[in-house]
Protein backbone atom coordinates (compact mmCIF):
# COMPACT_ATOMS: atom_id res chain seq x y z
CA UNK A 1 0.00 0.00 0.00
CA UNK A 2 1.21 3.57 -0.63
CA UNK A 3 1.43 6.21 1.25
CA UNK A 4 0.16 9.46 0.73
CA UNK A 5 0.45 12.76 3.12
CA UNK A 6 -2.81 13.65 4.37
CA UNK A 7 -2.08 17.62 2.92
CA UNK A 8 -1.25 15.94 -0.04
CA UNK A 9 -4.69 17.15 -1.93
CA UNK A 10 -4.51 20.89 -0.09
CA UNK A 11 -1.09 21.03 -2.05
CA UNK A 12 -2.62 19.82 -5.14
CA UNK A 13 -5.77 22.36 -4.83
CA UNK A 14 -3.24 25.25 -3.81
CA UNK A 15 -1.22 24.77 -7.32
CA UNK A 16 -4.72 24.92 -8.95
CA UNK A 17 -5.55 27.83 -7.49
CA UNK A 18 -2.16 29.48 -8.10
CA UNK A 19 -1.99 28.38 -12.17
CA UNK A 20 -2.11 32.38 -13.95
CA UNK A 21 -5.41 32.80 -15.04
CA UNK A 22 -6.16 34.27 -19.00
CA UNK A 23 -7.94 37.44 -19.35
CA UNK A 24 -11.69 36.42 -21.27
CA UNK A 25 -12.04 38.13 -24.29
CA UNK A 26 -14.06 41.47 -24.24
CA UNK A 27 -18.19 41.45 -24.63
CA UNK A 28 -19.86 43.75 -26.90
CA UNK A 29 -22.81 44.32 -26.53
CA UNK A 30 -24.27 45.04 -30.20
CA UNK A 31 -27.74 46.51 -31.98
CA UNK A 32 -29.10 46.97 -35.28
CA UNK A 33 -26.45 49.54 -36.85
CA UNK A 34 -29.73 52.20 -37.03
CA UNK A 35 -29.51 52.11 -33.24
CA UNK A 36 -25.79 52.59 -32.33
CA UNK A 37 -26.03 55.28 -29.47
CA UNK A 38 -24.11 54.06 -26.31
CA UNK A 39 -25.88 52.21 -23.78
CA UNK A 40 -24.74 51.77 -20.08
CA UNK A 41 -24.11 48.85 -18.40
CA UNK A 42 -26.53 48.85 -16.02
CA UNK A 43 -29.01 49.53 -19.03
CA UNK A 44 -28.20 47.03 -20.53
CA UNK A 45 -28.60 44.91 -17.10
CA UNK A 46 -31.81 45.88 -17.13
CA UNK A 47 -32.62 45.01 -20.58
CA UNK A 48 -31.59 41.49 -20.43
CA UNK A 49 -33.34 41.05 -16.78
CA UNK A 50 -36.70 42.17 -18.62
CA UNK A 51 -36.73 45.40 -16.38
CA UNK A 52 -36.50 47.80 -19.04
CA UNK A 53 -38.72 46.63 -22.49
CA UNK A 54 -38.71 49.85 -24.51
CA UNK A 55 -36.27 51.78 -26.18
CA UNK A 56 -36.38 55.36 -26.17
CA UNK A 57 -38.31 55.35 -29.18
CA UNK A 58 -41.32 52.91 -27.44
CA UNK A 59 -40.58 50.57 -29.53
CA UNK A 60 -40.23 46.89 -27.64
CA UNK A 61 -36.66 45.61 -27.09
CA UNK A 62 -36.08 42.38 -28.37
CA UNK A 63 -33.26 40.69 -26.46
CA UNK A 64 -31.50 37.70 -27.60
CA UNK A 65 -29.25 35.29 -25.18
CA UNK A 66 -26.77 32.98 -26.01
CA UNK A 67 -27.23 29.21 -24.61
CA UNK A 68 -27.46 28.25 -21.21
CA UNK A 69 -24.18 26.62 -20.56
CA UNK A 70 -22.47 28.88 -23.55
CA UNK A 71 -19.06 30.47 -21.98
CA UNK A 72 -20.17 33.76 -23.66
CA UNK A 73 -22.99 33.72 -21.61
CA UNK A 74 -21.74 33.09 -18.45
CA UNK A 75 -19.21 35.74 -19.03
CA UNK A 76 -22.13 38.32 -19.99
CA UNK A 77 -24.11 36.72 -16.92
CA UNK A 78 -21.18 37.61 -14.59
CA UNK A 79 -19.75 40.67 -16.06
CA UNK A 80 -22.70 42.57 -17.05
CA UNK A 81 -25.82 40.93 -14.83
CA UNK A 82 -23.66 40.73 -11.44
CA UNK A 83 -24.69 37.07 -10.93
CA UNK A 84 -24.05 33.65 -11.56
CA UNK A 85 -26.12 31.38 -13.39
CA UNK A 86 -27.84 30.01 -10.26
CA UNK A 87 -28.54 33.28 -9.11
CA UNK A 88 -30.13 33.69 -12.63
CA UNK A 89 -32.08 30.88 -12.30
CA UNK A 90 -33.17 31.47 -9.04
CA UNK A 91 -34.16 35.37 -10.74
CA UNK A 92 -36.58 33.97 -13.87
CA UNK A 93 -38.22 31.22 -11.54
CA UNK A 94 -39.64 34.19 -9.64
CA UNK A 95 -40.40 36.03 -12.99
CA UNK A 96 -41.87 33.66 -14.35
CA UNK A 97 -44.55 33.95 -11.46
CA UNK A 98 -45.21 37.52 -12.93
CA UNK A 99 -45.57 36.23 -16.42
CA UNK A 100 -42.31 37.39 -17.41
CA UNK A 101 -40.18 35.69 -19.22
CA UNK A 102 -36.63 35.56 -20.05
CA UNK A 103 -34.53 36.74 -22.99
CA UNK A 104 -34.72 34.45 -26.10
CA UNK A 105 -31.80 32.56 -26.91
CA UNK A 106 -29.84 31.11 -29.84
CA UNK A 107 -27.32 29.09 -30.11
CA UNK A 108 -23.90 30.77 -31.88
CA UNK A 109 -22.78 34.48 -32.62
CA UNK A 110 -23.16 34.15 -35.42
CA UNK A 111 -27.01 33.80 -35.47
CA UNK A 112 -27.06 36.42 -32.84
CA UNK A 113 -25.08 38.67 -35.14
CA UNK A 114 -27.51 37.83 -38.07
CA UNK A 115 -30.82 38.72 -36.07
CA UNK A 116 -29.58 41.72 -34.13
CA UNK A 117 -28.88 42.82 -37.70
CA UNK A 118 -31.72 42.05 -39.27
CA UNK A 119 -33.85 43.35 -36.41
CA UNK A 120 -33.94 46.99 -35.57
CA UNK A 121 -35.11 46.80 -31.82
CA UNK A 122 -33.00 43.48 -31.26
CA UNK A 123 -29.35 44.14 -29.04
CA UNK A 124 -27.30 40.99 -27.95
CA UNK A 125 -23.79 40.22 -27.05
CA UNK A 126 -20.95 38.24 -28.53
CA UNK A 127 -17.08 38.18 -28.40
CA UNK A 128 -15.85 41.62 -29.39
CA UNK A 129 -13.42 39.86 -31.87
CA UNK A 130 -16.59 39.01 -34.03
CA UNK A 131 -17.75 42.14 -34.49
CA UNK A 132 -18.57 43.26 -38.15
CA UNK A 133 -19.99 46.18 -39.83
CA UNK A 134 -23.31 44.59 -40.40
CA UNK A 135 -24.20 45.46 -36.73
CA UNK A 136 -23.40 48.36 -34.00
CA UNK A 137 -21.79 48.52 -30.66
CA UNK A 138 -22.87 50.30 -27.59
CA UNK A 139 -20.93 48.92 -25.12
CA UNK A 140 -17.86 47.18 -24.93
CA UNK A 141 -17.00 45.08 -21.90
CA UNK A 142 -13.67 44.45 -21.01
Amino acid sequence: MRYVHPLAGVASILLLLARPTFAQEPLAIIVHPSRAAHVERAEVARIFLKQQRFWSDGEPIVAINREPGCASRASFSERVLGGSSGWLSAYWNEQYFHGIFPPATLSSAAAVKKFVASERNAIGYINASEVDDSVGVVLRVP
